[in-house]
C-alpha cells in the first residue's frame, strides 16, 4: 500500500515540479529554467548523501566506477525537462500532463517487454482510451474558443 501512496505522491509532486519549472522557463528562458531545476536537485542530493554519512560518493574513483548507462538517466531527465517547459507553455498543464503520461505509459510497455518479457495488449487499449480523452478535451476547448470568438465578434458588431 505504501508504494501506491508513494506513486500518487510522486504524480502530485511531478505536476507541481512541472508548473514551477514552466514558470522558471518563462521568466529565465528554457535552458536557464532547466538549469535552476538541476542545480536545486544537485544541492539536495549532495545534502542527502552528506546526511547519510557516506562521503565515498564524492570521490573521483566512485564517479568513474559508475556505469555510463546510469548517467543516461540525468541526460534523459534534462532533455525531458526542456521538452516539458516548451510543451507545457504551449499546451497547458492538463494536456501536457496527460501527454507526458502517454509517453511514460508507452515507454513502460516497451521497457517491460525488453527487460521482463511481459506484454499485455489491454495496456495499449488503456493508452488509446487516454488519447481519446485528450482528443475529446481538445475538441471541447476548440469549440469553447470558437464560441468565445463568435460572442466577442457579435458584441463588437452591436
Amino acid at each position: 500500500m505504501i508504494y501506491y501512496i508513494a506513486a500518487i505522491a510522486n504524480g502530485f509532486l511531478s505536476v507541481i515540479n512541472k508548473m514551477v519549472n514552466v514558470k522558471a522557463g518563462e521568466c529565465l528562458g528554457t535552458a536557464r529554467g532547466a538549469l535552476i531545476n538541476y542545480i536545486e536537485a544537485s544541492v539536495i542530493a549532495f545534502c542527502l548523501v552528506y546526511i547519510t554519512g557516506k562521503g565515498g560518493e564524492f570521490s573521483l574513483s566512485f564517479i568513474k566506477e559508475v556505469p555510463l548507462l546510469f548517467y543516461l538517466g540525468s541526460v534523459c531527465g534534462l532533455v525531458a525537462m526542456i521538452f516539458l517547459i516548451i510543451g507545457t507553455k504551449n499546451t497547458g498543464a492538463m494536456t501536457s500532463t496527460v501527454l507526458m503520461l502517454f509517453g511514460q505509459l508507452s515507454a513502460s510497455i516497451v521497457l517491460d517487454y525488453v527487460f521482463f518479457g511481459t506484454f499485455r495488449p489491454i495496456q495499449i487499449l488503456g493508452i488509446f482510451m487516454i488519447l481519446s480523452g485528450i482528443a475529446w478535451k481538445e475538441k471541447l476547448r476548440e469549440l469553447e474558443l470558437r464560441k468565445s470568438i463568435l460572442m466577442n465578434t457579435k458584441e463588437e458588431i452591436e
